[in-house]
This record gives C-alpha cells, structure tokens and sequence, in this order.
C-alpha cells in the first residue's frame, strides 16, 4: 500500500486486512478510516497513507458523563395536550416519551424552568397554579377551565445519545448506553480538552482528526417504544440548559422562556420561517460551539495532524455555510452525499477546505444483506451525483461501515471500482476546476438564504411514505433543487432580509421562490412585506425573471393569496373566490417552452391554480387545473410551474426556462445538450469536455462548442466520457 497514492478514504475493520490491502490498490485509496463500531488494526496504522481517526468528543469519556449527569445534554419537551374536565388537572410530562433515552431534570427548578400553558385560551398558566410532584413526576394544576387543553413544556436530560440509540435499535450494536455531555460548562469544557490532549498523544499514527462533530446534536425525539418521533437536522433544540440561558439573556438582553423551544410543538422546525429569538438562540449557540470547536482544531494541529468534520451527528452550530465557519479551521469537510443535492451542499460551502463526500450506501446491515442490491442504490445515487459534480468540483471520496459486509458483494466491489476509476478521470480532466456557466445568477428565495442553501424543501408527501422512512429528512432527488443541482447555472440562496437589507443584486437574473405555502421555504409571513412585493415586482418588470414553483408568495392578504400573482400571471383558489367564472384552459402549443414540456414532464397532483391574467399563457395543465403557465411583466418574465419532481427531462425543461426567463433563448447556448439524459460540460481551464448519459440505454446527443462548430456524440448506457477540445471530437 506504501507506494499508492489515490483519492478515497477506506473504511477497516479488524479481521479484514486482506480485503482492506486488495481494495486499497482497486478502489483507489490513499487514506483508511475507523468506523463507529470498528477499531484500526495495528497492522494497517502505518504506512505512507492517511489514517482518519473518528473523534466525537461530547461521548468519548463515559466514566466522566456517568459520573456527571448534571452535564448531559438537555432539551425542552413539550407534554401531550390533555384535556381538563374539572377545575384540577394531573400531567405526566414524559407520557409517550422514551423512557430509556430521557429522564426530568429535576435538579433544575421546575417552578423557574418550567413552564404550563393553557392551549385553548393561548395563554401562561401562572406557576402559583401548579406544582411538580417529584415522587410521582405528576405536575398538578389547580384553577383549570373545563374543556381546556394543557401541556407542560419540561426540561428533560438525554440519558441516551441518539446516535448511540440509532445503531443499538437499528444495528444490533451491544454494550452500554452512551451519553453525550454540554461542552457549554466550563467544568465539561476543561475535562474535553484535556481528554483530547491525551488522546492526541496516544495516536501518533493518527494523520487527520476527523471530528463527528464538536458539541451538539441535531433533534430526535424518540417516543414511548424508542421510536422517532420528530426530526430536524439543522434543529437547535438540543442545545439547551439553564446557564446558557442566564447567559444568553446577559449578552441580549431579554430572557427566552420554554416557548421559544417548543413552539406549541413545531419545535421551530427548519420548514418554518424563524422567528428573530430562535436566530438570536441559533447566534448564540453558533459562537460557542464555534469558540470550542476552535480550540479543539488549534490543538490538533500543534499536534502536526489536519482536521476533518462530518457534517452530520453532532454538527449544529458548525454548518459550513455560515460566516463564523473559517474561525474553526477546519482541513477537510465531509459531507454525506447520496443525491445532487447532498453533493451541492458540500461543494458549494466557501473556504479553502478540502471536500470529501462520504457516499452511500453505508455499509451496514440494513442495506448489505441477503436479498438486498446495494449496487442498484448506489448507482442511482451515483447518476445524481456525477451530474452535481460536473458543475461544482469534489476533491475526494469514501465510504463508511463493515468491509465484511460489502465483500459478501462482489458485484457491488466491482461496482465501486468503476466507480473510483470514473473519479480519477475526473480529478485528471479537470484539475479540480470549474466547468462552464451559462450567462446570468440564479438566486433561490426563502427565509433561511444562505444559512440553509442546498437544503430539500420538505414535503408533506414524506409523512406519507409507504413503508414510512422516518430516517428521510428531506424528500431525497425529488424536487427542483435536485433538477438544478446538475444545471451549468451560478446558484446563490438569499434570504427576505436580503433583500431588505440590500436590495437585489444587478448580477442576479432570475429568483426562485418555491415550496408549501406557510414554510420558510415559500415565505409565509414574509410575502405581508410591502417593500419585498414592490422590490421584486421593480425587478421583474425592468428585465429580470420570476420562477415560482408549489407555492410562491402564498399568503393570504389584501385580496390575493399569490402575492406575487400580478407577476406571475396566475392565483389559487382557496375556497374564495369561487363566484368567479372560470374560463376553459387553451393550452399554448406555439410556446417557446412548450416543445420541452414531454410526456415524461409530469406534474403530479391537482394545483387548484387558474390563470388570472388574460394574457397568461398555460403550457401545461392538469384538466382545468394549471400545471405550467408563462407570463410578461413589463421588459421581465415569469414562469409558475405546479411542481417540479425530479428525472433527466424536467431537469431539460428547467434549464430551458432559466435561459427563456433570462431572454436568452435567441442567443445561442454553447454546451446545451438536445438530449436530456446526456449532461455536457467544458473545463476551459484544462479544455477538457465531459460527456454523461445518466440512462442505461445508448443516447445521442447534439450540441455547439464556444466557436460555433456543432458536434454529435453517441453515449453507451451511463457512459462517461472525456474529449480534448483541442483536437477533432
């Protein structure tokens, strides 16, 4: 293995240095890795290639956190609402919780921590009207209006880790429960640090720190039988205890109550707009974890090692996205990549890093098992992802989990083979490089902008997965970000308060507003702004370009719940404006666009969206519901399109409606496939030209480099294939 050097970090396993030493020469790797669960063989430590250690700091000492449960993570729950039918009420807070993974924390005062509130009135129930039981952990309230509900909003400690929880439940793992402690107090702070100085000098042969990650975990709740019940990866609510918040209200000024956790149950899930105390709290948090996360880099690096984190687990307060990132200093980002999407997050993150994506599947049981075909998963998340990569350079890739596993497939090992071969291709041809954009910025509108960008809108139709994948976070490859993922188009996510604050960028040509209406994702709220409705329309109508998709600009206010619906040519009925007549859908068959909108453009589902200008004009439609429609607007454009689920040919057709919005499509378009499943991208740095099929079958495409010459290329099924420029293609 000394004398190769290559592009993958390699997952060991005790009893697997065989495979290990075979597949280090066939997968291309020049760096090994621990696993949760494994340890690395003495025989594999040394050597002329990487060795990653997993460090996750906040579990690492057991002996201190059993020992210390004053320290353990803590979080704000929120009870069950129960009914009163009498004027006295008894609350179980933990009702219909994990027993096993949370316990009161009853060390902090309940009367000063906790907190009752009556639902139906909206209202405090004052604590001189309730007491906490500790002998039978009942909270009692007195003075109750009948047929009223009550919850009581409860400090709870984490006496299970949720990671440590996921793999006993899911991967048979034995052995002890572990706990994970706040890195907040200092006490547990000067114990971390001076554990991680010994770990240090105890793995010499340890070359990169690969954190998973630094402080606090994003949110799982877990029901009464160890079942997830709630889920936000970027969620802050377990971030919480007492001395921060004493101390957040010093450096802000006001005090958060339980409230502003719970959130009558919302949990101040991603999917909703922020409130301005929860970005206080999230401000907070990020400055802390951030100050420690440093120290702990400072430390590896004086001890000669680089640093990586895994931007999962343990990742809150680190998103790579955020400004106070670089203070870290941070080498490598790894990022969990099994979509265009995915990959887009990790690629597009600013700084000097390097990026690794970790590729799925894992190697763990509930994907390598008899029966299973981790190949077929694997490739489709493989034709996504080299799509992203065309557009965004990656520098490196691995995997993690058993090797035992994985080489009960021989056929997935010659899968990943391919695999790592077509990688080195790509690190060659384009030196890491960007390829070719089409002229004109993409900006994508919502509440989060750049804090949250490449990030899934989350739909409702994830509840609703049958069997249910309670482990999704996003609905994966099935939306528009995961279409423009793979487009040649400068993306940049903005937020409302940009938008206020600074007005839009000359260099934008296009906004997106997409998602369900009342998310953070289409806006809600924000859509009441008279100044972000005249600012976009101003920006519409001297030039730019409108695409909303789902539910742009929805909220329901001054006539209109499309606020925007003067621009886009088009509203929703809600049951409000049922006494107008509706006119029969023509379909415009003479579009521009309308050659693109095929068969297999499908707009699932019925929008209940009309036009309601009488100049739109409807491409698409499902009976008389629009599912597509183009408007002008003064010198700018719009598009409303119902949805946009994701396959090669509505990829095609969005990236057509980019250039049609941007009054580009007069202009001819060097590197534009005519062929929707093949992807074309130029390296003008190494004058390299890529060229993918993402279908299994033999595709044909046509297209004109940047001096006009025209070129037509046939691909194999899921060929990838490199053409000098310089030479006669």
């Amino acid at each position: 293995m000394s004398t190769h050097r290559g592009h993958m970090t390699l997952p060991v396993e005790a009893g697997q240095e065989a495979v290990v030493a075979d597949l280090f020469k066939r997968w291309q790797a020049d760096a090994l890795r621990d696993s949760d669960g494994t340890s690395m063989p003495d025989a594999l430590a040394h050597g002329d290639h990487d060795v990653y250690s997993i460090m996750c700091l906040v579990r690492a000492d057991q002996d201190f956190a059993n020992a210390h449960p004053e320290y353990l993570h803590r979080k704000y729950l929120m009870s069950s609402p129960v009914t009163a039918h009498e004027q006295q009420l008894s609350i179980l807070p933990l009702d219909g919780y994990s027993k096993d993974k949370y316990e009161l924390d009853e060390t902090s005062d309940p009367q000063t921590w906790w907190e009752v509130r009556d639902r139906t009135a909206g209202c405090i129930v004052p604590p001189s009207h309730w007491h906490y039981d500790s002998q039978t952990q009942q909270v009692h309230l007195i003075q109750t209006t009948p047929y009223h509900e009550y919850t009581v909003s409860f400090l709870a400690r984490q006496i299970w880790d949720s990671v440590s929880m996921y793999n006993a439940l899911t991967n048979d793992w034995q052995g002890p429960r572990i706990k994970s402690v706040d890195p907040y107090h200092p006490q547990v702070r000067a114990h971390l640090k001076n554990y991680f100085a010994h770990w240090l000098k105890t793995h010499p042969d340890t070359t990169v720190v690969r954190f998973t990650t630094f402080a606090y975990l994003f949110v799982i709740d877990s029901g009464e039988s160890n079942q997830d019940i709630y889920r936000d990866w970027t969620g802050y609510g377990e971030t919480v205890s007492p001395q921060a918040l004493k101390d957040f209200e010093k450096q802000f000024g006001y005090a958060l109550t339980p409230e502003d956790f719970v959130d009558a149950g919302y949990y101040n899930g991603t999917y909703k707009v922020p409130s301005q105390r929860y970005k206080d709290w999230m401000t907070f948090v990020q400055n802390v974890v951030v100050d420690v996360a440093s120290e702990l880099c400072e430390m590896a690096h004086a001890a000669g090692k680089r640093t990586a984190m895994f931007q999962g687990d343990h990742w809150i307060g680190t998103e790579p996205f955020l400004p106070c990132y670089e203070k870290i200093g941070i080498d490598i980002n790894i990022g969990a990549v099994e979509d265009g999407v995915a990959l887009r997050r990790l690629t597009d993150s600013p700084g000097k890093h390097v990026r690794e994506a970790r590729f799925y599947p894992y190697f763990f049981p509930d994907v390598f098992k008899p029966g299973n075909d981790p190949v077929a998963e694997s490739m489709r998340n493989w034709v996504k992802i080299r799509r992203a990569m065309l557009r965004m350079p990656l520098d490196r890739i691995g995997y993690g989990g058993y090797l035992s596993l994985a080489n009960q497939f021989p056929e997935f090992i010659d899968h990943v083979t391919q695999i790592s071969s077509e990688f080195e291709q790509y690190l060659t041809k384009t030196q890491r490089t960007q390829s070719h954009q089409h002229r004109g910025k993409v900006a994508i509108l919502n509440a989060w902008g750049q804090a949250r960008a490449w990030l899934q809108q989350q739909a409702r139709e994830q509840r609703f997965f049958v069997p249910p994948r309670p482990d999704v976070m996003e609905l994966v490859g099935s939306n528009p970000l995961e279409c423009l993922s793979g487009l040649p188009f400068e993306i940049q996510f903005i937020s409302f308060e940009d938008i206020l604050t600074n007005g839009i960028d000359d260099d934008i040509k296009v906004i997106i507003n997409m998602g369900e209406a009342n998310t953070a994702w289409s806006g809600a709220e924000n859509w009441n702004n008279p100044q972000v409705l005249s600012c976009i329309r101003q920006f519409v109508a001297q030039g730019g370009g409108l695409l909303g998709i789902g539910d742009p600009s929805a909220w329901q206010a001054n006539g209109r719940y499309y606020q925007l619906g003067d621009v886009l040519g088009v509203e929703k009925e809600i049951a409000l404006t049922m006494g107008r007549v509706a006119s029969p859908i023509k379909i415009d068959r003479e579009h521009e666009l309308s050659q693109y909108v095929t068969n297999e453009v499908t707009f699932d589902g019925l929008s209940y969206v009309y036009a309601h200008n009488q100049d739109t004009r409807v491409l698409a439609s499902n009976g008389q519901h629009v599912a597509l429609a183009a408007s002008e607007y003064g010198n700018g454009r719009s598009i409303y399109a119902s949805c946009m689920s994701f396959n090669m040919e509505t990829s095609r057709l969005l990236e057509h409606i980019l250039i049609w919005l941007m009054s580009q499509e007069e202009t001819k378009t060097p590197y534009l496939s005519n062929n929707p499943h093949i992807d074309v991208a130029y390296y003008p740095h190494t004058q390299q030209l890529a060229l993918v099929n993402a279908s299994p079958l033999s595709q044909t495409t046509t297209f004109q480099d940047h001096n006009n010459h025209h070129h037509e290329i046939n691909l194999k099924g899921y060929e990838w294939r490199w053409e000098s420029m310089d030479t006669s293609i």
